[in-house]
């Protein structure tokens, strides 16, 4: 076999080769092929206090604490669970009421490990008011900003004073129902997160 030859048959190996070694050039400075991260799938900071606005909801995270003490001031923990705290501002930011928590499939936030995007919570796992009146919180009309208190009942053994939790801020595509006259919110996601370090108000 001539050296023309030997070249013309080995070429795609030393192409695929070539490539591989620039790719680990990039990936070295990096730490590794196990720290390459996708730029995609970094989820962008947000400070506490500042709000982020999606398209139905502009929500800023303000507090979060652990108590037994519920805010109501009567309601007690069962045996086993204590209550996590939530205090948020938030706008609806459309034409129509909206929910202040949203539903199942997408909530304005999450928290990690007890509220997940897709989490069923039970008629009694949560409760929220308006701080300016104490009244109910659960609906929000358009365009008025409302600082809402989120209790959530959370076993004892979940969070702990200085844990770091990430909240998630969430948002989704509107686009126009089809069984139904209004909006339906697609491909909802987490857009921030708010990185809150918790106490203990116990």
């Amino acid at each position: 076999m001539t050296l023309r030859e030997t070249l013309r048959t080995w070429r795609p190996v030393l192409i695929v080769g070539g490539v591989l070694v620039a790719a680990g050039l990039v990936a070295i400075p990096l730490g590794g092929w196990d720290e390459v991260e996708l730029q995609s799938a970094v989820v962008p900071e947000q400070p506490i206090g500042q709000p982020y606005a999606g398209h139905r909801m502009s929500t800023a995270i303000d507090d979060l604490y652990l108590t037994d003490e519920h805010p109501d001031g009567f309601t007690e923990p069962d045996p086993g669970t204590r209550f996590l705290v939530v205090v948020a501002t938030l706008e609806n930011l459309t034409d129509e009421p909206q929910g202040a928590l949203g539903s199942k499939g997408f909530y304005s936030f999450t928290i990690p490990g007890y509220l997940e995007l897709d989490t069923v919570l039970g008629a009694g796992d949560n409760s929220m008011r308006l701080l300016r009146d104490g009244t109910s919180g659960s609906t929000l009309s358009p365009g008025v900003p409302d600082t809402v208190q989120f209790v959530f009942v959370v076993d004892a053994g979940l969070f702990a004073d200085g844990d770091e939790l990430r909240i998630g801020l969430t948002d989704a595509t509107p686009e126009e129902a089809d069984l139904f006259d209004g909006t339906r919110w697609a491909r909802p996601y987490v857009a921030v997160e708010v990185p809150v370090v918790l106490r203990d108000e116990r």
